[in-house]
């Protein structure tokens, strides 16, 4: 390690350890950390924990309140703002090119330059927004910029304070900036552009676009090569020439067929090597000078991802690699023997950013609290001797792939082998990955749930089902083949089970599944028939109505496990057709996308028929805070339509719910085990389901339901033939006295006058009648008044009869 020496004769090492030997005269022994006496003439040391500095928002001071200090070993210096019980967090650091300074941004936009050497900090500028990236130049100025979160750079003199000159040019938030050899050229990148600058006058050099779907990742410059690497996110990686522009060579970030995930690289020193890792536990080492792979190299399962990888100086030749893992620690590595050296925790929370210096074994971190913390690498190896851990690290071959190559690879092999797949075995990748590989996943759905691939009997099916009036509602379809299969299958399950016709939520429950799956109808088709046997064989008892029994056990599963959870639905009357019903009739599609939902879906097929259930019932309970803010109706019911929670929370709560429920609530019974589509033909549901309703007896109840309108109808067109026959008999009664009083009076002219507005009122009192029977034969199908002549006492005795008749009815 580099090693300077101060004008007292002292090694200095920046201020960046643990433990400290504090250096003071006789007459300042009132400031001592302790009472002991010592002699005249004479030093005496004292060492103290890790140093903890909070500036406290000040502008200026001493770091280590004017005592000198000698290093001894350790790790941690620590630096903090905080005032008044509030913590202003550090979120970007960075080193000077000599080890001497370090520049510092916080979440408010103000930037601190902590002079190690000189043993102070200083606030040199108070921005308007958070930085994204901050360095100092590589020139002799030593000025330094700052990437904003507006997408600009400023540039900063740390000696007058001064913001000198302002870039805005991006078009997203800057995350790398580098320099060329010389200094006056800088290279930003942001993840849609890279821009060359020159840093004397802030104009553009020339500027890097990229495709539409792809994603800068990082670009800089190899200074002593003159090359730029550019990384991006579908793992490729390009060196340029950076005179001509030229590509010189380029790789993939893969390990056999399994891709890195790249997210972080960086260059060695000496520039010979490159280091890259992404959202994998495993990262590689690519030789520059050699233009191929040297190693791929596997963390412990426990770490899931790497967010940040550099080199620090090379030690006696031998590269040395830091790696900030997703647990918060800094794991240093020997390149040229991939041995793990030791490991870094941070002591005031975990690190989430870290910063190497080019000159020094010195580590800068940003913990998770905001704390800035400076640890000496070389110190802490020599002094707590700790061993070399190979165990925890596994030197594999550039062909090896992970277990979920693995499994893609035994999915593959069992795919063209047309093998079935063992269930435990598959369950065993539901358990450790929580889904199935996306590009065999609708085989797994296949061998899971044994679907027959019935061919000719789906054939017969579906020339059956062109007979089918439509009856689907109008939907718009922005895929016109996903429009055209679901009619089609419509129509398919309607000749397999009649009773879906009657139904309409069942268009709701298939829909996700025929848009997934539309390409392949008839996996579609058998998925959606064991689907409906299985998972919804029990909804068909109350049809057209919510399956009332199903609610039910939703509704105990959610008060044995929250109690406080239900009686807050009880108070606001929330029934279970709003927080169970809500999910299952649109099989989870409005709260999910289209991925996540695919993996809520590996995991209930691969379970027993309960799950379904117990994921219901999970969801309420991972929603329960929004849920007991809820005070409305229509709160509730917003939290049930498309509102953000991990798949993976609400599995891993419904796997507790199934383990911890009590044997009186589980639905296993009620459900029923999983059977199979058979092969060669589809049995109707109620061969297949479990469910014994008599098809007729449905078919019975709805042609009862339209006699009965049928015969109200017949009532009505009785009252008016009964109102007729009545003012009939009436007109018989006025006739006959109008004879007697004509046979009394003994007049023929008077005799035949009554006669004729007598027969004037029976044709009005006859015309009437015919145009209000004239409106009811259609609906009738009969005529109630033949055309032959009869006595108006044969139609009232007939009249009779018909009413007895009715009434035996």
């Amino acid at each position: 390690m580099r090693r300077n020496r101060n004008h007292f004769g002292l090694e200095r090492n920046n201020l960046l350890l643990k433990k400290y030997v504090i250096v003071m005269p006789m007459e300042d022994s009132s400031e001592m950390f302790c009472s002991s006496k010592w002699k005249p003439g004479r030093k005496k040391h004292f060492t103290m924990e890790a140093f903890m500095l909070n500036i406290s928002g000040r502008e200026k001071g001493s770091l280590l309140q004017n005592k000198t200090f000698v290093p001894l070993d350790g790790p941690i210096f620590s630096i903090n703002n905080s005032s008044n019980n509030k913590t202003v967090n550090f979120v970007h650091a960075a080193w000077n090119r000599f080890g001497t300074e370090i520049v510092a941004g916080d979440c408010h936009g103000f930037v601190y330059v902590f002079y190690l050497e000189k043993n102070r900090f200083s606030l040199i500028c108070r921005l308007k927004t958070c930085c994204s990236f901050l360095t100092f130049t590589n020139d002799k100025m030593q000025n330094i910029l700052v990437a904003l979160s507006d997408c600009s750079i400023v540039s900063l003199n740390s000696e007058s304070k001064e913001l000198i000159n302002h870039f805005d040019h991006h078009t997203s938030c800057v995350n790398y900036i580098s320099f060329n050899k010389s200094g006056d050229i800088a290279l930003s990148c942001c993840k849609d552009q890279a821009i060359l600058w020159y840093l004397t006058t802030f104009d553009i050099f020339r500027v890097l676009t990229l495709k539409k779907d792809v994603d800068i990742i990082k670009v800089f410059f190899l200074p002593e090569r003159d090359l730029m690497v550019s990384a991006f996110n579908d793992n490729s990686v390009f060196l340029w020439n950076y005179n001509s522009f030229k590509c010189t060579s380029q790789f993939l970030c893969a390990s056999g067929k399994s891709p890195l995930h790249l997210k972080t690289i960086d260059a060695s020193r000496d520039e010979k090597l490159l280091a890259c890792a992404g959202r994998s536990n495993w990262f590689l080492i690519w030789s520059i000078s050699e233009n191929k792979m040297l190693h791929t190299v596997s963390l412990p399962d426990s770490i899931s991802n790497i967010k940040l990888i550099q080199f620090l100086p090379n030690s006696n030749g031998n590269h040395i690699l830091s790696v900030l893992s997703s647990d918060g620690m800094v794991h240093i590595f020997n390149v040229k023997s991939m041995e793990l050296l030791f490991k870094i925790t941070g002591k005031n929370g975990k690190i989430i950013s870290s910063c190497n210096s080019t000159c020094l074994f010195q580590i800068l971190a940003i913990t998770l609290q905001g704390n800035l913390e400076l640890y000496d690498v070389e110190e802490f190896v020599s002094n707590k001797k700790i061993e070399p851990k190979p165990k925890q690290i596994t030197r594999i071959k550039p062909l090896h792939e992970d277990k979920r190559l693995l499994v893609k690879k035994t999915l593959k092999e069992k795919k063209q082998a047309g093998v079935k797949m063992d269930k435990e075995r598959l369950q065993s990748v539901i358990r450790n990955f929580e889904e199935y590989p996306e590009k065999y996943r609708f085989f797994v759905w296949s061998q899971m749930l044994d679907l027959p691939h019935n061919v000719d009997a789906f054939k017969v099916l579906h020339q059956e089902s062109l007979k089918i009036k439509p009856f689907v509602k109008e939907y718009s379809f922005l895929n016109p083949g996903v429009q055209k299969t679901f009619l089609r299958l419509m129509a398919m399950l309607v000749c397999w089970n009649p009773l879906i016709q009657e139904i309409d939520y069942y268009q709701c429950v298939v829909f996700p599944f025929i848009k997934v799956l539309h390409k392949n109808t008839i996996m579609c088709f058998e998925l959606l028939v064991t689907l409906i046997s299985n998972w919804c064989q029990n909804w068909f008892f109350f049809c057209p109505f919510p399956p009332f029994n199903i609610l039910c056990v939703i509704e105990n599963i959610l008060a044995f496990h929250d109690k406080e959870l239900m009686a807050h639905f009880i108070k606001h009357k929330i029934s279970a057709e709003i927080y169970a019903w809500s999910l299952l009739k649109t099989s989870f599609s409005e709260v999910f996308n289209k991925k996540e939902w695919l993996k809520l879906w590996d995991n209930i097929l691969s379970n027993p028929l309960s799950f379904q259930l117990y994921t219901v019932a999970a969801f309420s309970i991972v929603m329960r805070d929004v849920l007991l803010s809820c005070k409305t109706v229509k709160n509730f019911k917003d939290c049930y339509r498309r509102h953000g929670i991990s798949v993976s929370v609400l599995l891993k709560k419904a796997y507790q719910l199934q383990q911890t429920s009590a044997n009186d609530i589980d639905p296993q019974e009620l459900i029923g085990t999983y059977m199979p589509v058979p092969k060669g033909a589809y049995p109707s549901f109620f061969e297949m389901s479990q469910m014994k309703t008599d098809l007729q007896t449905l078919i019975r109840k709805r042609i009862i339901d339209h006699e009965i309108h049928y015969l109200k109808q017949r009532e009505d067109l009785l009252d008016i033939k009964s109102n007729y026959l009545k003012e009939l008999q009436e007109l018989q009664i006025l006739r006959r006295k109008l004879l007697l009083e004509s046979i009394e009076l003994k007049d023929a002219e008077a005799l035949e006058s009554l006669d004729r507005k007598l027969r004037s009122v029976q044709s009005l009192i006859q015309d009437n009648l015919t145009n209000q029977v004239g409106m009811l034969k259609g609906a009738l199908g009969e005529d109630m008044f033949p055309t032959d002549k009869m006595g108006t006492e044969q139609q009232y005795f007939k009249f009779q009869d018909y009413m007895k008749k009715i009434k035996s009815k």
